[in-house]
């Protein structure tokens, strides 16, 4: 059997209240843009919620300066924009977020196909292992760890596509709050998809078989998207709060 990518270091932590340690080269500034991020990514800082600098400065023991740079920084990716009461979490639209799933379903796609005929038997053994327990044993898992499985499985594919290019631009993808969070808020009939979709790109790759690989990985995407529709129709119902 073999063992699944250890968990060390691959979840994202916030950094509050954490100094920079002498000579690491970590900027106040850099410090401020990881805890912002990940409070986004995570769903701690919500859709449409307002930033004051001072606030999150004290969050982080900081000075606004940093701070500053740090959104500033986070409004050039996407992930913030600045209005004249101050910053706040972008909400992305529903066409936005239409196009945000496109795109990953071509790059998905495309990077899967790859892994099909470039990955190492050693790669595949590891992407195999992510999901060779029966179905019912992923559903169970709190959504946390299982958005976190998901991650991790999609990201070890596209690594295994041996395209450098292909993978920074999956990645930039990756980081909004619709797509980063959403495996962590299906429901269980949703959690069973994902999880056999996953099954069926992984039986794909093993067999080398590129076309299928490509075609599993588009239908797994697409099913994520219309999740994600069906979550963003009933969050924009009167009285709901918004998705993170």
């Amino acid at each position: 059997m073999v063992e699944r990518p250890g968990r060390a270091g691959t979840q994202e932590t916030s950094t509050r209240g954490r100094r920079p340690r002498a000579g690491s080269g970590e900027s106040l500034s850099d410090r401020a843009y990881e805890h912002m991020r990940t409070a986004i990514l995570q769903g701690v800082y919500r859709p449409n919620q307002r930033l004051p600098e001072d606030e999150v400065a004290s969050e982080l023991n900081a000075s606004r300066t940093p701070v500053r740079a740090a959104l500033m920084r986070l409004v050039d990716q996407g992930m913030v924009v600045r209005e004249r009461q101050g910053w706040v979490v972008r909400e992305h639209t529903p066409d936005e977020i239409r196009e945000i799933y496109e795109v990953r379903c071509a790059l998905e796609a495309m990077a899967t196909g790859l892994a099909a005929v470039r990955a190492s038997e050693e790669q595949l053994a590891v992407i195999s292992a992510f999901y060779e327990d029966p179905v019912e044993e992923y559903v169970a898992q709190p959504g946390a760890e299982l958005g976190l499985l998901n991650r991790e499985f999609h990201q070890a594919i596209v690594r295994a596509s041996a395209n450098q290019r292909l993978f920074d631009e999956w990645l930039r993808n990756r980081d909004f709050g619709i797509t980063y969070n959403m495996a962590a808020l299906f429901t269980r009939d949703e959690a069973v998809i994902c999880v056999e979709g996953h099954k069926k790109i992984i039986a794909a790759l093993l067999d080398r078989d590129r076309e299928q690989a490509e075609r599993q990985a588009r239908l797994h995407v697409e099913d994520v998207q219309a999740a994600a529709s069906r979550r963003m129709d009933a969050v924009r119902a009167p009285g709901n709060l918004h998705l993170s």
